[in-house]
């Protein structure tokens, strides 16, 4: 998975035009799913804003746990209750809307949207691009079976072992990292599949001691597999991930940016990040206002 979008694509360059304050809905629209019963947000603060009363995040819903479909075809993840809970502080409600992860950029700054939130990975590239609010922070991370057969605590543990990974992934370029300087002696034995899901299945009938994955997606697993896996260390390489906005619309980005600080402070941030085992994400608040961002005059 590429660094800006946890393995979807690289950014290119993309023209900057000025984005309206709200984008109606096109194809491809769907209604985030409300979340799920004893995750609380407080109620909406007085809009410090005053565009309508939708506003519509892109999102390539293919990254579960971050945003994906459910089987009544809505959005769902981590990602999408972040947006309802920001859009409740500015008092809206929230549009998801579908976007391949190579066009999104563009789609936002084409006006089809109020912002991305999808998994996007806060880089220098990307900041001369669009503004960006931090709310999350990912790397990867260590997958063991349940109860850590291997005593794997620590990258260097996985020296003379077996792990999996997907193909063409940050965590392969880890394991080759690795191979080259602390494991140089007692190399890891590489193995390598097509997709995460493949390689984490291997570890889970024992044909590796452990895996490496991007660590939302392993905190997935955990939670989905709890008797069967489990996470080994504290995930490393943490990167921010943002929510992207163009800079020209100012007033969207201050709401955002003051939004993003109340759910911090409220503790709604840290109910979300529980519910989806992603407390090894949070990020501080000093963090969420990224700088340096494009103007915004």
């Amino acid at each position: 998975m590429t660094a800006a979008f946890k393995g979807r694509i690289a950014l290119s360059a993309f023209l900057a035009l000025t984005l309206g304050a709200c984008a109606l809905p096109g194809p491809g629209v769907v209604k985030a799913s409300p979340s799920t019963s004893g995750l609380a947000i407080a109620s909406p603060t007085p809009p410090p804003i005053t565009p309508p009363g939708t506003v519509t995040f892109l999102s390539d819903t293919t990254y579960p746990p971050q945003e994906s479909m459910d089987t009544n075809n809505q959005a769902v993840g981590f990602d999408i209750d972040i947006a309802q809970a920001l859009a409740a502080k500015m008092g809206l409600t929230v549009t998801i809307q579908k976007t391949d992860s190579p066009q999104i950029v563009g789609a936002l700054l084409a006006k089809k949207g109020d912002a991305i939130i999808s998994a996007l990975q806060v880089t220098p590239d990307l900041q001369r691009q669009v503004a960006l609010v931090a709310y999350f922070r990912a790397g990867q991370a260590i997958l063991v079976r349940k109860g850590n057969p291997s005593g794997i605590t620590a990258l260097s543990d996985l020296c003379g072992k077996k792990v999996s990974v997907q193909v063409q992934s940050p965590e392969e370029n880890s394991i080759d990292e690795l191979n080259g300087a602390a494991c140089k002696d007692s190399k890891i034995n590489k193995q390598v599949y097509p997709t995460d899901l493949q390689a984490v299945l291997i570890l889970k009938q024992r044909g590796v001691d452990a895996a490496l994955d991007d660590s939302p997606v392993a905190a997935y697993f955990v939670k989905q597999t709890p008797d069967q896996l489990e996470q080994a260390g504290s995930p490393f390489k943490m990167n921010a991930e943002g929510i992207g906005i163009d800079p020209k619309n100012g007033e969207l980005l201050k709401a955002m940016q003051q939004a993003m600080m109340a759910v911090y402070q409220d503790g709604t941030y840290r109910q979300i990040l529980t519910k989806w085992n992603l407390l090894d994400g949070e990020i501080p608040a000093s963090q969420i206002v990224v700088t340096p961002s494009p103007s915004t005059s």
